[in-house]
């Protein structure tokens, strides 16, 4: 009975008595988006790409491969930087010489170059740069785009290419993006009120 009671006591004492060593494992540390000091950076966003700050805050980037959407952004900001400059352009007064081009505002310059049979021309140029991208984009469908930069097609003939430059191309593309369906909708409610 004695001896019953001596291990009931070490038992007990043991239970409640401080623990063993136990080997605690470190908190996973979070990674801190540039962009948002606050939120932790997108795992996918790993700021290997120009102008990539780890700015996700709705999770985009683990929808898909990171480098195809950087080319859609890429592509889409060139158009929009051409589409803007050609928008402004054409209403500042600068057109092509003849009579199909007098007096058209950007927002009718559209349907107007139909009309006329112009719009071929356009269509052909607009084509070309399109055929050169689907050579460059098809093959890389089934693939992670391992060593291949997105918006880099090979044409540099005057070594202007810098990690400086893309980063402006970046940036002036997205605002062109944004500047681009501001002008369009103003423009098409009857406001074109940008030159005043």
């Amino acid at each position: 009975a004695t001896m019953a009671l001596a291990l009931s006591s070490l038992s007990a004492g043991l239970a409640f008595g401080a623990p063993a060593a136990v080997q605690r494992v470190p908190a996973p540390q979070m990674v801190q988006s540039k962009a948002l000091p606050f939120l932790e950076a997108p795992a996918n966003l790993d700021g290997s790409m120009v102008g990539d700050n780890g700015f996700d805050p709705l999770g985009l980037s683990a929808a898909g491969n990171v480098k195809w959407m950087r080319e859609a952004e890429l592509k889409h900001g060139r158009m929009c930087m051409m589409g803007v400059s050609g928008f402004l352009a054409v209403d500042g007064g600068i057109r092509f010489p003849g009579a199909a081009f007098e007096g058209i505002s950007a927002i009718d310059a559209h349907d107007k170059m139909v009309e006329s049979g112009h719009m071929w021309a356009l269509l052909f140029a607009v084509s070309a740069c399109e055929l050169r991208h689907f050579f460059k984009v098809v093959p890389l469908l089934d693939t992670d785009w391992a060593g291949v930069e997105p918006g880099n097609y090979g044409i540099d003939p005057f070594n202007m290419d810098t990690p400086q430059r893309r980063m402006s191309e970046l940036k002036n593309g997205r605002l062109a993006m944004l500047g681009f369906s501001g002008l369009v909708t103003q423009a098409a409610l009857g406001h074109p009120g940008y030159w005043a």
